[in-house]
């Protein structure tokens, strides 16, 4: 765990920023850049002891100084809307990248740990992903494009410049506090409004507690010969979709949907106008993740001597859903 060092986090106000940002403050001075509309949501923060940067990422002269004394830093900061459009995402998740990268090029930062996602790898449907695995040219939607273009940029600044740069990419998040991705499909099953499972079910879905990826890259923050190196944070046991939607509904006290739905129906239902209230207002690209069956491998987290507070999705998960409200 890191000690006695000043770190910049970016979306600190986010579900998994809010819960790395209050991990590394335990023992460290932590500074959390914030959008001045975003600064009604740091009282927590600051109760904490975390020191607020008010600024934005395309504004550079608004943080540039703050990082003058900084030795890490942590990226979290996009926007996470898988149905905005490309050029939006763009703005934000790449184009304000490489302001930051650029601002940290001129600074003695120790290391730059940035949060990308594992679902760069688009509808790859491999059995195990790993981190070798190239970036594909086909995505599910564009907010998975950006951030595989994210990681080509970081990824040249870190070859081109010397940059000592982390690539991190958790698969879906889960644990306390969290209201978006999961959550929703989470309250669409509360809510009763998905009345069949999309697809055949037997696709899997890869998960992981929150608490695993902030031990996990506040981990790698201090592992030695991590620089330009990608790591999968995702717990070991992916879960077929069906056994996941009737776990939570176990969880929740209802009964699981009793039809399937084929893939391809699903497909095209998803591209008609107004197709996301016949699934209780799920978009087409949400419900794209119950469609493609993804598995990514932990191997190289794990390989460097990371353990898994939680290596299974099952228990933490019913223990949430025990005390779910919307």
């Amino acid at each position: 765990m890191l000690s006695g060092k000043r770190i910049f986090i970016t979306g600190a106000t986010g579900f998994i920023g809010s819960k790395l940002s209050g991990k590394l403050v335990e023992k460290n001075q932590v500074y959390a850049l914030v959008r001045p509309e975003s600064l009604v949501k740091t009282d927590d923060l600051r109760q904490q002891g975390i020191k607020i940067v008010t600024g934005d990422l395309l504004d550079v002269e608004s943080y540039a100084a703050a990082l003058d004394e900084m030795d890490y830093v942590f990226h979290l900061a996009a926007l996470f809307k898988t149905e905005a459009p490309k050029l939006k995402l763009y703005r934000h998740n790449v184009f304000a990248v490489e302001k930051l990268l650029e601002v940290c090029r001129g600074k003695n930062i120790k290391k730059i740990i940035f949060f990308s996602t594992a679902y760069v790898a688009g509808r790859n449907e491999k059995e195990g992903i790993t981190e070798d695995e190239p970036l594909p040219e086909r995505f599910k939607n564009w907010y998975e494009w950006s951030k595989a273009e994210a990681e080509k940029r970081v990824l040249y600044f870190c070859k081109k410049y010397n940059l000592p740069v982390i690539i991190v990419r958790p698969v879906i998040v889960y644990g306390h506090g969290s209201f978006y991705g999961f959550y929703d499909a989470i309250r669409l099953i509360y809510k009763k409004k998905l009345w069949a499972v999309p697809g055949d079910g037997k696709n899997t879905i890869h998960l992981v507690h929150v608490d695993d990826v902030v031990n996990a890259a506040a981990y790698l923050a201090q592992s030695e010969n991590t620089s330009g190196e990608v790591f999968h944070i995702a717990d070991d046991y992916p879960v077929a979709c069906d056994e996941l939607i009737a776990m939570i509904c176990s969880g929740l006290g209802i009964k699981p949907p009793r039809f399937k739905i084929p893939r391809a129906i699903v497909k095209i239902i998803g591209a008609l106008p107004g197709s996301k209230y016949i699934f209780g207002g799920a978009s087409k690209e949400l419900l794209d993740y119950f469609l493609y069956s993804q598995s990514y491998s932990n191997g190289k987290l794990k390989s460097r001597g990371f353990v898994f507070k939680n290596p299974s999705a099952h228990q933490p998960l019913m223990r949430i859903l025990k005390n779910f409200r919307l």
